[in-house]
């Protein structure tokens, strides 16, 4: 069973038909406002699938070749069955995370999962700074309970075997924190994910899954400190640094971040699929309400002639964009380096995470003091 998942994707790799990754939010309903994304504002306008039904669709994405998803919003802990969620997908032999803001993951909440068998957390965690971070999440003053449930969860999670990760969208507004950021995360065994802020353009924002808070976009004249930041990074993951972000990704985010602008070997619907609270499937977010197929019929679909030939035209016109958890499945699919990274960041998960004094580094933390060297 430990094994399944990776034979899957081996799977994948060879046929190139099939989606490895699965991104599946679970509910809408958030409790923060976060100014990166619209989400939260049709929290209570689609229905969620019964967790009978749930287990129903595990099974048929494991039948297509799932080999991990993704359990996210929303924030998933606003459904008090999650972990029953969770067990629906393990159960099928498919490796699962769930990402979080970080404020909702109570330790009660997260020792509740881990016990049920969930290994995989991604939490957010944008800035260092307390008045950022509650600029970045509309003003909700949690950043203590935010700090609080990290430091738990570090605790809480087995200290080998997992691969913990802290999100951090960037922005104008926290750029220059990245490298603390990472070094906290490699204090405490977590990897980090930078997740370039994907903004919309025009009046159609609320109906995607981007950002409509514009005065966080990067301006030009950051260029050459973007540029060096990222030059770091990637120097720093080459070194053996715990960042998950490939290196293909990290060399195109600032070119993203201030242009807009990211060519990947983009493969929606084929290695990877985004399925809506109410259970329709579509290629990734952007089609979603507008080319949605329920899960009980997308089996008897996907494979047929007229499906295939629709999803390469809309892929063709796709206006784009450079999310991770789209992104990284093709550079891993398609560019062998990428693979080959993963690979090292699967076996090194494998030694212990470091054991951290929470309380001292949680002064240090709500104290304000830097972390990077």
């Amino acid at each position: 069973m430990i094994l399944e998942p990776y034979l899957k994707f081996a799977r994948s790799l060879v046929l190139r038909d099939r989606p490895s990754y699965v991104h599946f939010a679970v509910t809408n309903r958030c409790n923060l406002q976060c100014r990166s994304c619209v989400i939260w504002q049709r929290g209570k306008t689609m229905p969620e699938l019964s967790v009978p039904d749930i287990r129903e669709m595990a099974g048929m994405l494991a039948r297509l070749g799932c080999a991990q998803v993704s359990l996210g919003g929303g924030e998933p802990v606003q459904r008090e069955d999650l972990p029953e969620i969770v067990a629906a997908f393990l159960d099928h032999g498919i490796r699962t995370r769930v990402l979080t803001n970080g404020v909702a993951m109570t330790p009660d909440r997260a020792r509740r999962l881990v016990d049920g068998g969930l290994r995989e957390f991604s939490f957010s965690l944008d800035s260092l700074d307390p008045a950022v971070q509650n600029d970045f999440d509309a003003g909700a003053g949690r950043f203590e309970e935010r700090i609080d449930n990290l430091l738990a969860l570090t605790e809480i999670l087995p200290r080998r075997g997992t691969i913990p990760i802290l999100n951090t969208v960037v922005t104008s507004n926290n750029y220059t924190e990245l490298p603390d950021i990472l070094a906290l995360a490699e204090r405490i065994g977590f990897y980090v994910s930078f997740i370039p802020i994907h903004l919309a353009d025009g009046e159609d924002a609320a109906h995607r899954f981007y950002g409509d808070a514009h005065d966080l976009a990067m301006a030009g004249e950051a260029r050459a400190d973007l540029q060096r930041i990222y030059d770091g990074l990637i120097r720093h993951k080459r070194r053996g640094g715990r960042i998950v972000n490939s290196s293909a990704f990290l060399r195109r985010s600032p070119g993203y971040l201030l242009d807009g602008k990211a060519k990947w070997p983009c493969k929606a619907g084929t290695d990877f699929l985004s399925v809506a609270p109410d259970g329709y499937i579509s290629a990734c977010h952007t089609f979603e309400g507008n080319w949605s197929f329920h899960f009980r019929e997308y089996e008897n679909l996907v494979h047929t002639d007229g499906f295939q030939q629709e999803l390469k035209q809309r892929i063709a016109t796709c206006e784009g964009c450079f999310r991770p958890c789209w992104a990284e499945v093709g550079f891993m699919v398609h560019e062998p380096r990428s693979l080959v990274e993963m690979m090292r960041i699967q076996a090194q998960c494998r030694l212990p995470r470091p054991r951290v004094d929470t309380a001292a580094l949680r002064r240090t933390l709500l104290a304000g003091q830097g972390l990077a060297s």
